[in-house]
């Protein structure tokens, strides 16, 4: 082999390792690209789904609040009328005539059935909250699946 082909050979070499360097260096970019569009994509998902978390935590927050607010209304005119009960049971117990025990069983009767009101109530209220809380357990595994 003479000085012209090997310098020839040479020439063809550094032309291919050059072509090679492009399309390497082409490859690099194009996965750089896609790798900024795929961070792009996933910082949008991240905040999505941020957004998603607080809202359906005040969303909970508010419906917490609520439903103390209304356990706690429910429990002070409950104690309020145990209150008014005790006592007009205690004024009741001091008659000593028929027609005062007779008001008294009237009004222990109405104050039993006050009872079971209440607890009927409880139970609702109770009810309302499981069903609240299977709820969002449901929510949770749709958007969270079984993590």
């Amino acid at each position: 082999m003479n000085k012209e082909e090997m310098k020839a050979k040479m020439d063809a070499l550094n032309a291919k390792m050059k072509d090679l360097g492009e399309k390497t260096k082409d490859a690099v970019d194009t996965v750089k690209i896609k790798g900024m569009y795929a961070k792009d994509k996933i910082d949008e998902m991240a905040s999505e789904t941020k957004s998603n978390i607080n809202a359906a935590k005040e969303n909970f927050r508010v419906f917490s609040e609520k439903a103390k607010s209304k356990a706690s209304s429910e429990l002070l005119k409950a104690q309020m009328n145990i209150d008014v009960a005790k006592e007009e049971l205690a004024a009741k117990k001091e008659a000593y005539d028929k027609a005062s025990l007779e008001n008294y069983i009237e009004e222990v009767i109405e104050y039993a059935s006050a009872c079971a009101e209440l607890s009927i109530l409880a139970a609702e209220e109770a009810k309302l909250a499981t069903l609240e809380a299977v709820q969002a357990q449901n929510e949770y595994d749709e958007k969270y699946g079984n993590e």
